[in-house]
């Protein structure tokens, strides 16, 4: 009886640290990665900043302004608006805006838009969106990323 307890116990030691291990390397996956400099939008203390983003089916027309401070110190504020399109169906989307420091690494990373789940034709055109936001200390640039559900079904 007691050897299969003992076998028992040594499985599950290993099954523990194997599930700690992938969560661990699943968790820094993310960690190290660094924007490429042609995604990078550079923060400018103007009044009305202004552009267009393009990154697969997705583009953004956004202007934002920043106010409070300088962005390497905290307390500063962006606020940014714009007008989403994307080309493919989808289910769902969400669309965020990541502060970057000077080397491109992602600070934080912010939600921004969201269409719900099934709303509309599974398309979308000149979405509106606004927020306003706390720039991270030490942000340089801004990039944008969305998420989606693809469309399912014939709809």
């Amino acid at each position: 009886m007691k050897k299969y307890s003992t076998i028992s116990f040594i499985r599950s030691g290993l099954l523990f640290m194997l599930v700690l291990i992938s969560l661990g390397v699943l968790g820094c996956a993310g960690v190290v990665s660094s924007i490429p400099p042609e995604r990078r939008i550079s923060l400018v203390e103007a009044e009305n900043n202004q552009g267009d983003f393009s990154n697969g089916p997705l583009t953004l027309q956004y202007n934002y302004a920043l106010t409070g401070g300088s962005m390497v110190r905290s307390g500063s504020n962006m606020m940014l608006a714009g007008k989403v399109t994307y080309r493919d169906r989808f289910d769902s989307l969400d669309i965020y805006v990541a502060f970057l420091d000077a080397a491109g690494t992602v600070l934080q990373r912010k939600f921004i838009y969201s269409s719900g789940y099934r709303s509309g034709e599974g398309r979308v055109s000149d979405r509106a969106f606004q927020k306003t936001l706390e720039v991270p200390a030490g942000s340089e640039s801004i990039t944008f990323s969305y998420s989606e559900i693809a469309r399912s079904g014939r709809d």
